[in-house]
């Protein structure tokens, strides 16, 4: 039970989190073979990839957290019950959405694999890289069922307006500076 809690409150920070150090990692020494003239044919291709699984693994977690693309502000000037139920309506859009696009990504995957292609550099078989689509699309779909059943069951729960988390988070800021300014003796 705690592996699945983990999971769900951890697996799309996890990959993004290997993604990105092995980005970094293969890039620096792609750096470094450079200065020594001994360049590697693969590490481009490789962090292009790498960077398109993050891209497509960060649908489910921006999900997640909340951090969809929205005017926040707009919404802030509606009373609780409407703002939640156009919040359940967008989100039940965006279900819709992201269950199309994982549908056909699992098509178009589908025929990409038949092909046979694979990666230029690496050899890698490109229905792998496709798949990015589907684990991607997937974990949208995913996430957003759960933040629908989240909201439909919070639905009279007062919700933070973006005013106040935005106060929040200026307070927050201006605390950790402050913290951050006594141990260095006030030379922030």
């Amino acid at each position: 039970m705690k592996v699945l809690k983990w999971l769900d409150e951890h697996f799309e920070e996890a990959i993004l989190i290997v993604l990105l150090a092995a980005i970094t990692c293969v890039m620096m020494a792609q750096i470094i073979a450079r200065t020594f003239a001994a360049s590697m044919t693969w590490p481009e291709e490789f962090s292009r990839y790498c960077y398109i699984w993050s891209v497509f693994l960060s649908l489910g977690y921006t999900v997640k957290k909340g951090n969809m693309l929205k005017v926040g502000v707009l919404m802030d000037l509606f009373p609780l019950k409407v703002r939640k139920s156009i919040e359940i309506v967008g989100n039940i859009i965006m279900l819709a959405i992201f269950g199309i696009l994982f549908r056909y990504s699992i098509i178009y995957t589908g025929k990409i694999k038949t092909m046979g292609q694979a990666s230029t550099a690496m050899g890698v078989p490109m229905s792998f890289m496709y798949t990015a689509t589907v684990i991607g699309f997937g974990l949208a779909v995913f996430r957003t069922v759960e933040l629908i059943i989240y909201n439909i069951k919070h639905f009279d729960e007062k919700a933070e307006t973006t005013l106040e988390a935005t106060l929040k988070e200026a307070q927050q800021e201006v605390q950790v500076n402050a913290a951050g300014a006594n141990k260095t003796g006030g030379k922030a």
